[in-house]
């Protein structure tokens, strides 16, 4: 309880010492909503000229406090609404209170991504679900599958805290990619349970989950969809003067602390940013008692700067992160344990500029560089005292990527879309005493378009098309002296959906797509003990390329008091890659042996929420998910390993702007559908309870306390890959987040 007592501390301070950075002067106040008169909680307002800014509380009113006396201009933003500036002079303009009053964007529907707001100035796309910082502070940011865990459709594989990745409509691994600012991250997180996402959630302002023809842009695999998290290491937007935010993090169930900084001084033209988080965090605390061999240590820097002239616009970023945690192969060894270290060096840049052209108005180049270097370190004991260490693996990846991206707006019938061509190198080098995969060298180069033509009664089609010519090559080393396999093939990937509504009450739209996925590297040519895995894995260099068909359907309902959502969906996979168990045991040191097969799959499911707005500041939501997995082999269907069990959430909060309060109950069932050799999991139920507070008449502070399995029940989760099937997860966890805006 140290690290929890000292964040305390911290947070105090913090606390008592953050109003001295704000500024007496003049007041706005005012009340933002629809062209209905309904208020608009959550809209951001933010003074141009200064960079402050606050949000509007459940009936969309707002404060603006020590505001100096001078023209100023308000830009006010909510998702699905047109951005509306409003001018005004201090003193003498705002006696009376504001009414602003924003226009809805059309966008049909969260499944099929055909129309909403500029993503990063080029991409247009409306996210299925989308995150900003303040959402971010309310959930559980040790990793970014524990981030996400729990919204419709999304699961985490998890292997401790600390590995934790997220899981969508029961795919995994490469059918979903998790992407920094529209770029690929460069770590290994998709090869392998193990591998961490390597990134702090705490340090990111918003995350995307997104579905729908927008997604290849980023890939022709991610049938699962794509995971963008944004950073404002390159800001888009800024205003003349210091901003930024400060914050801190503590929990019980980890015994961890984490401390942030975000810091950002514009000029007219240019402006320069700089960002930092500290992690560390302690063994997972159960039900059952500690699990040894969880914790985590992580740190984050990054600093950037970017131009604006005229339209145009141009900036750049370094970031270093560097991980450790330990993997619980075997909790109950004292002789033996397995951490992983990972170092992540990544520079952005990008540059956008306006088109004097009949048809683009736009194009918008981008680069990344990413050098990754992962270690998996074996540690040996006897009688508590460290007697050997092994580098039983270590990896080192170079990672490039490029993009040039198009975009045009209204053209005949054609009413937005883009265009790009993207080219990614990957250099891997393999060692360690356990060498995996031979090293390789591999580039695709992949081309794309994506249209929406606007139909009658505003129905819309949004329709893409990717095409992509990859190449591989491995490599020989040490463990692979005769490794030298070249494959080199063309792919394609597509989507198309439609979608509208049927009445002023009722949206829906349906959706087809087919992705393309070629073999990973541990999926060709594995050969060697995986020790975080507790497996020896064997690839097949005869796998052939994975294709996955999806039909997505959705149907939105909307009144004065009740919303709900439904969606389904089914995807069938040719050649679909999973890794199984062979039922033999490596001879050395009696590691199982899993093996990369190919066969046929398909996955069926659905999503559900139901909202009811009992008041103006209490709402509460039922939602529950449902995914059922096959294997097609010989006619008969079996069951895919680890598909999460049906999960039915219920939750109820109360928003009165100062403050608010919700409560939550999931309830999980059990998993008695499992592949051979599968365990099967009980069910469970898990109560938590969360409550905050936006201090200062301006809201800068938030303050957040959350009572997580406040029950301290005995759960395990399906998709844990820990081993030992009877170690527990979590138990209570008393979390306690702050953070300060100036």
């Amino acid at each position: 309880m140290n690290r929890f007592a000292c964040f305390c501390i911290l947070l105090a301070a913090l606390v008592f010492a953050s109003p001295l950075l704000a500024m007496a002067g003049g007041t706005i106040t005012g009340r933002v909503t629809d062209r209905n008169d309904d208020p608009l909680h959550g809209a951001t307002v933010l003074v141009q000229e200064t960079g402050q800014g606050t949000a509007t509380d459940a009936d969309g009113h707002f404060v603006l406090t020590g505001l100096e006396s001078c023209h100023r201009t308000l830009i006010i933003r909510y998702i699905g609404y047109r951005e509306k500036e409003f001018s005004t002079n201090l003193p003498g303009e705002v006696d009376m209170p504001l009414r602003i009053v924003l226009s809805e964007e059309i966008i049909y529907g969260n499944e099929l991504l055909v129309v909403g707001n500029l993503f990063e100035r080029m991409t247009r796309y409306q996210p299925t679900r989308s995150y900003r910082a303040v959402d971010i502070q309310q959930r559980n940011t040790s990793s970014i599958g524990t981030l996400l865990d729990g919204e419709p459709g999304v699961a985490m594989r998890s292997m401790g805290h600390a590995p934790a990745r997220p899981v969508i409509r029961g795919m995994d691994g490469e059918r979903i990619q998790v992407l920094q600012n529209g770029m690929r991250m460069g770590d290994l997180s998709s090869t392998g349970h193990d591998h961490a996402v390597i990134l702090d959630p705490s340090a990111i302002d918003r995350v995307d989950i997104v579905r729908g023809p927008a997604s290849l842009i980023y890939g022709s695999s991610a049938m699962g969809g794509i995971i963008n998290v944004h950073s404002t290491d390159i800001p888009t937007e800024w205003s003349n003067g210091f901003s930024g935010t400060l914050g801190a993090e503590g929990q019980t169930g980890t015994e961890s602390a984490a401390g942030l900084t975000r810091m950002t001084y514009g000029t007219d033209k240019q402006v320069y940013t700089f960002r930092s988080s500290l992690r560390n965090t302690g063994n997972m605390q159960t039900p059952a008692g500690e699990i040894p061999d969880t914790g985590l240590r992580s740190l984050n820097l990054a600093a950037g700067t970017a131009w604006r002239y005229g339209g145009d616009f141009t900036g750049g970023s370094a970031q270093y992160t560097d991980m450790v945690y330990g993997i619980p192969d075997d909790p109950f060894d004292d002789e033996e344990k397995i951490e992983l270290a990972m170092q992540r060096l990544a520079i952005q840049g990008m540059s956008s500029h306006r088109l004097d052209h009949r048809i683009w108005e736009a194009v918008e180049a981008r680069l990344t560089y990413n050098y990754y270097s992962h270690e998996e370190i074996e540690y040996e004991y006897v009688d508590g005292v460290l007697d050997d260490q092994e580098l039983e693996m270590a990896v080192d990846q170079h990672q490039v990527q490029t993009d040039l991206l198009f975009q045009h707006g209204q053209w005949g019938r054609l009413d937005n879309g883009n265009a790009g061509i993207t080219l990614n190198y990957r250099d891997i080098t393999v060692g360690g005493e356990e060498t995996l995969t031979p090293d390789a060298r591999g580039w695709n180069i992949a081309g794309y378009v994506i249209e929406e033509i606007e139909l009658p009664r505003r129905w819309r089609l949004q329709g893409g098309l990717r095409l992509e010519w990859n190449r591989i090559r491995s490599i020989a080393n040490e463990d692979f002296p005769q490794s030298d396999d070249l494959r080199s093939q063309g792919i394609w990937a597509g989507s198309i959906g439609i979608c509208g509504p049927v009445n002023r009450h009722l949206e829906t739209g349906l959706q087809f797509s087919r992705a393309h996925r070629t073999p990973s590297l541990e999926e060709l040519f594995a050969d060697a003990i995986h020790f975080a895995a507790g497996a020896y894995e064997v690839g097949d260099p005869q796998l052939d390329n994975e294709v996955g068909y999806g039909l997505d359907y959705f149907l939105d309902a909307k009144s004065e008091s009740w919303e709900w959502h439904l969606a389904l969906f089914a995807n069938r996979f040719t050649h679909y890659i999973a890794l199984r168990p062979t039922g033999q045991y490596e001879p050395d040191r009696g590691y199982p042996i899993f093996e990369y097969f190919g066969t046929e799959a398909q996955l069926f499911g659905g999503e559900f929420t139901l909202s009811r707005i009992l008041t103006d500041h209490w709402k509460t939501t039922v939602q529950a998910d449902y995914i059922h997995g096959s294997e097609r082999r010989n006619r008969f269907r079996h069951p895919l390993p680890f598909m999460p069990p049906l999960r039915v959430t219920g939750s109820s909060g109360y928003d009165a702007g100062m403050w608010w309060t919700r409560l939550q109950i999931r309830h999980v069932f059990p998993q008695n559908r499992t592949a051979a050799g599968e365990e099967k999991t009980d069910g469970y139920t898990l109560t938590d309870l969360s409550a905050g507070l936006r201090l200062d008449s301006e809201n800068l502070h938030h303050l957040t306390l959350t009572g997580e399995n406040l029950l301290n029940v005995t759960w395990r989760d399906h998709l844990s890959r820990i081993e030992q099937r009877d170690i527990p997860m979590t138990g209570r966890n008393i979390r306690l987040s702050y953070r300060y805006y100036f």
